[in-house]
């Protein structure tokens, strides 16, 4: 997928197995114009559904490894013990669930992923440009010069990220931007100036808001800007689901029901 004329593209990451947000967000995304979607990783891990979000994000542009694929595939050695559980489950629920095709085409899926892509002047990764899948940024970092400065010098323009949780935007000048903060939830790219842009998350949102986060990149004809989106969805249901589900953590649940 190429960025070779302008155009509206849906960034969505940390989808967890949520299904009813992952739709909701498909929804709205086509419903605001957006030609292409291209996810940041963490499609899988915590929430219930991880087949069912694999066959949707086979839709995407590109896929990129979280750091709950790269779990999934090599190990989850340095998870906490309620995302090991679940990132067992989601294993053991993709080797054995649905027919020989169905099985095949959501590992082909995790097969596929990549580390990071740039489109133009625009990078993408699930969690920093300097350790793709695992380094967190966290808002509290935006003051920290030594690694902002490791991380900016790694940015040709834009780097869109995923990872925390946490949506809003960093500049060089040691700046975090949350998107409430925004003109209309809105960041205008000026020429040559550096950003990391975080999308939020899609299926597990912890910025106090339970409703699905996502971004559309607006490439032109005019300024280009990141326009953040929130999305509700059925989180109830979601929730429901987890607490049904014996191997993962009922917490998981109450997390979807505050946003946290």
């Amino acid at each position: 997928m190429l960025l070779c004329s302008p155009m509206l593209l849906g960034l969505i990451s940390d989808i967890h197995g949520n299904l009813a947000a992952l739709e909701a967000v498909i929804r709205d995304a086509e419903a605001q114009g957006a030609e292409k979607l291209l996810c940041l990783g963490d499609v899988v891990g915590y929430g219930p559904f991880p087949g069912e979000c694999l066959d949707l994000v086979r839709r995407c542009g590109a896929v990129l490894m979280g750091n709950h694929e790269e779990a999934l595939l090599h190990g989850a050695e340095n998870f906490n013990p309620r995302a090991r559980r679940a990132i067992d489950w989601t294993r053991e629920h993709l080797q054995t669930s649905g027919d020989e095709e169905t099985r095949r085409r959501r590992w082909q899926v995790l097969e596929k992923l990549q580390i990071q892509c740039q489109l133009g002047g625009f990078l993408f990764a699930h969690a920093s440009p300097r350790q793709p899948t695992r380094e967190y940024v966290m808002p509290r970092d935006a003051g920290n010069r030594a690694k902002m400065d490791e991380i900016f010098a790694l940015i040709p323009h834009i780097c869109f990220v995923g990872h925390t949780h946490l949506p809003g935007v960093f500049l060089p000048d040691g700046s975090f931007t949350a998107p409430a903060r925004l003109w209309n939830h809105t960041y205008f790219i000026e020429p040559g100036e550096k950003a990391l842009v975080n999308i939020g998350s899609v299926g597990q949102p912890r910025d106090g808001d339970p409703r699905a986060c996502y971004a559309l990149l607006d490439t032109g004809p005019e300024t280009p800007r990141v326009i953040y989106r929130r999305v509700a969805y059925d989180v109830e249901a979601t929730a429901r689901a987890i607490e049904a589900n014996e191997h993962l953590d009922n917490y998981l649940a109450e997390r979807l029901r505050l946003g946290r």
